[in-house]
């Protein structure tokens, strides 16, 4: 099994560029996450709030993410990268100025928080759609693989910088660290080549340009199945998982904002240790196989949270599941760059953006709204059951198994 380091080193130099930014950039996503949703709960101490506020969060891809799409298609995706990160860095900055001057509370936070990902709804596509190009076909499952591991890295990083900080520096004060972590992001991706723009198949208008690749989404079973088969999954997984899980440490377990943060770092070494194992599977079995078995092993993972009644127990379970999330995220970006054509990646990528991110806001608020009439262990054990389901659904197609 090759580690990540191996793949590394075979690599082209713009590869691990974006992999460095990348890990700077996923850090401030997890450490502003973890951050926002903390400082949410304890200003408001409402289920229904911390639901919302996650819910605007996310709720910028369903708006903006076929536009981030269109424009990864378009424009210069190096450039698009750098605005999104720079804009990033400037709100995570603004947040310490608006404490100091007494302007914060937890509708200020969820409105940084929809800007941040307004902001990401651009960076997403046209980093996945910039690199079949930096990497070249024969290597994307391993540039994918590499690339990815700045997710658990982030997060793992990300959380345990919060884990140790928040002890003595207060939540909103942190993220001018975060908004650091943006800028050394926009440093490195700064030393990469400027990709040709994209060729552009017709003079068509935006919107016809738009539906062309939602054509292109639904026209082939493989990428239909992809994209119902993630929308259904997130809705059920990816609330309990945001709102959830602070919930669960804070009023079932007993923990404290370090205690959260611990988890989303277990959950992030779960994930690094997953990476190499996909690697892996995708040199030995078929993408749609891997991505049927990662689907019902995200859902049944959760299930043991049902009844987990302890903080080290619960963070167990936790990195457990994170080993099934390289299984969903690393197969299923390498399938649509082998399939997909390559002047629609940007809106296929933006689409899929909208299932992951998009699904997140709306399953996040409903998580707010049930959490206040169903205890949270209850409600995991729920939605394990649930998403699990979505595997043996998704095996039902013989186009999308065989993928």
């Amino acid at each position: 099994m090759s580690a990540p380091g191996n793949n590394a080193r075979r690599m082209p130099p713009g590869v691990l560029a974006l992999l460095w930014a990348q890990m700077a950039s996923q850090m401030g996503d997890a450490a502003f996450s973890v951050l926002l949703l903390w400082a949410v709960l304890e200003l408001s101490g409402s289920r229904l709030v911390l639901g919302a506020a996650a819910t605007l969060n996310y709720l910028p891809v369903l708006l903006f993410g076929m536009a981030g799409g269109l424009a990864a298609d378009r424009l210069a995706r190096r450039g698009l990268m750098i605005a999104s990160d720079g804009a990033r860095a400037a709100i995570c900055f603004a947040l310490p100025l608006l404490g100091l001057a007494g302007w914060i509370n937890p509708w200020i936070l969820a409105s940084a928080g929809f800007l941040l990902f307004t902001a990401s709804a651009f960076f997403n596509p046209a980093r996945d759609a910039y690199i079949p190009w930096l990497a070249g076909k024969e290597r994307l499952v391993a540039a994918n693989s590499l690339i990815q591991t700045s997710v658990p890295v982030g997060w793992l990083f990300g959380p345990a910088l919060c884990s140790a900080l928040l002890k003595w520096v207060r939540p909103v004060t942190l993220f001018a660290a975060v908004g650091a972590l943006f800028g050394v992001s926009v440093l490195f991706l700064l030393r990469l080549a400027p990709q040709p723009p994209p060729e552009r198949s017709s003079g068509a208008p935006p919107l016809a340009e738009l539906f062309a690749g939602l054509r292109t989404a639904w026209s082939d079973v493989r990428l239909r199945w992809l994209v119902l088969i993630t929308a259904v999954d997130n809705l059920f997984i990816m609330g309990p998982a945001v709102v959830g899980t602070p919930l669960l440490v804070r009023d079932r377990l007993g923990g404290s904002g370090a205690d959260y943060a611990l988890v989303e770092a277990l959950l992030a070494a779960g994930v690094f240790a997953g990476l190499p194992l996909t690697l892996w599977l995708n040199r030995r079995a078929g993408q749609g196989k891997l991505l049927i078995a990662g689907i019902f092993l995200d859902g049944i993972t959760y299930l043991p949270l049902l009844w987990t009644t302890r903080l080290w127990s619960a963070g167990l379970w936790v990195a457990l599941h994170g080993l099934s999330i390289p299984l969903i995220t690393v197969t299923r970006t390498s399938l649509v760059q082998r399939v997909a054509p390559p002047e629609q990646l940007g809106r296929l990528f933006a689409l899929l953006n909208i299932t992951v991110l998009g699904l997140t806001a709306l399953s996040s608020g409903l998580t707010g709204l049930i959490a206040t009439v169903l205890p949270v262990n209850v409600l995991f054990g729920i939605i394990a059951v649930g998403a699990a389901l979505c595997g043996p659904l998704a095996w039902t197609s013989r186009r999308f198994r065989e993928a």
